[in-house]
């Protein structure tokens, strides 16, 4: 095996574990805070830098699934991750153009990017788990 067959395969699991930090940034914190409150704790989260997290882990998720492209020469999962980054960042910082009053679009386009980041990620682990041809 070369070093960069290696190198390559150490980071296998960059994108899975990066969407599933964004993830959890996301989802995680706002129910700490939720549970946080029940018990009468008050925890103040500065918004701009949550939603920067988020995003960050969410291209981390996009730079794991492009190290899969070198191996497999798929484009379809980095395209699908892309997809799934931009989802998210216009979820966090264009939700003011999203809104319909009840905040379900931003919602909407925040899960339909996790989901698109999960996808693209288990669709590139798979893709670098096959033989090579």
């Amino acid at each position: 095996m070369s070093e960069t067959q290696g190198r390559v395969r150490r980071h296998d699991w960059l994108a899975g574990v990066a969407t599933l930090l964004s993830l959890a940034t996301c989802y995680g914190t706002l129910g700490l805070v939720g549970i946080l409150s029940l018990m009468g704790v008050t925890l103040v989260i500065d918004v701009h830098v949550w939603a920067a997290a988020i995003v960050l882990f969410a291209l981390v998720a996009v730079a794991g699934v492009a190290l899969g492209y070198r191996r497999h020469r798929s484009p379809a999962p980095l395209g699908l991750a892309v997809v799934g980054a931009v989802l998210v960042g216009l979820a966090m910082y264009a939700s003011g153009a999203l809104e319909d009053g009840t905040g379900l679009a931003a919602r909407l386009f925040e899960l339909a990017g996790f989901a698109a980041l999960a996808a693209a990620a288990v669709w590139d682990w798979r893709r670098k788990k096959r033989p090579a041809r």
